[in-house]
């Protein structure tokens, strides 16, 4: 399976590729990240029909381990597809570390 480390989240152009985020619909709400699509965990078989296949998806959760499993779901299905790794934690621990206030 194909990953990403959640730094790398920044350089995505969501305008090529499609950021899956699995969160809950609360977390997702209060800190999405702009251009993501949120389909919760939860929902997510009902909701693999809407995902186009035509660009890359890559796929982010809280803390990596459900993508990761999203992510396989997906690559099965024949989807180019990433994990990003340490999800939306990793992420905002990236942007804590170069100074960003989130």
């Amino acid at each position: 399976m194909k990953s990403i480390n959640a730094s790398e989240l920044p350089s995505l152009d969501t305008g090529k590729v499609l950021l899956l985020d699995i969160r809950s619909r609360e977390e997702f709400e209060l800190k999405g990240i702009s251009g993501s699509v949120n389909v919760p965990f939860d929902e997510i078989s009902s909701g693999l029909s809407k995902l186009p296949k035509d660009r890359p998806v890559y796929v982010l959760c809280r803390t990596g381990d459900l993508s990761e499993e999203v992510a396989e779901i997906l690559e099965d299905r024949d989807y180019d597809v990433y994990n990003i790794e340490g999800g939306y934690a990793a992420y905002i621990a990236h942007l804590a570390s170069i100074g960003f206030q989130t």
